[in-house]
């Protein structure tokens, strides 16, 4: 039975991983807008139905793997110096940079709106459960999510802006930058 199930959970992997590299190089190829579905499962050589089981449409495939999400999702929540208000902002950075042309050719479309708004609300999320503990009371609460958007927000528009003019600065001047919108933005106390 575990053999299965493992057997399973590799082939699922194999195959988001397919769906996955089809959809970026097909990105790269034509643009994200004249991506479709067909062409997708064409490149990555597996059914429709497939597709289908793991995706609904394709801006799900293009959010669901985003290969390094869990980098940005599982950080300690303790580590101010590497991972302010448990957001891992060097992984934002590095990454993101390792990936320019396909941000570049994302620009061409309105999905680079999708991938932004994703990061967005990760970073929030992460500020939030970082300083929810230290507040009392649904006032404080609400002002917390919206410091939180605002910091998230600007870090995000800051690493779009930074990916537009080629990543030039350098990551650890980026991460300073985007820790001191946190500082700034967010009240609560570290």
């Amino acid at each position: 039975m575990m053999k299965t199930t493992l057997q399973d959970d590799r082939r699922t992997q194999k195959t988001k991983k397919l769906l996955a590299e089809a959809l970026r190089e097909l990105i790269l190829a034509k643009g994200y807008d004249a991506v479709t579905i067909q062409d997708i499962i064409d490149k990555a050589n597996v059914g429709r139905s497939t597709f289908y089981a793991h995706y609904e449409n394709k801006e799900q495939l293009l959010i669901g793997n985003i290969n390094f999400q869990m980098a940005l999702i599982h950080t300690p929540g303790d580590d101010w110096e590497n991972y302010p208000m448990g957001v891992n902002l060097h992984y934002l950075f590095d990454h993101t940079k390792e990936q320019l042309n396909l941000v570049k050719a994302l620009y061409r479309s309105r999905s680079i709106d999708t991938v932004m708004n994703y990061f967005a609300e990760i970073c929030a999320a992460k500020i939030i459960e970082y300083n929810k503990r230290k507040i009392r009371g649904k006032a404080a609460q609400k002002t917390l999510r919206y410091e939180a958007e605002a910091a998230a927000g600007a870090i995000v528009r800051v690493l779009l802006k930074w990916l537009e003019d080629d990543a030039v600065t350098p990551v650890d001047e980026m991460v300073g930058f985007a820790k001191r919108i946190m500082d700034s933005v967010v009240s609560v106390e570290k």
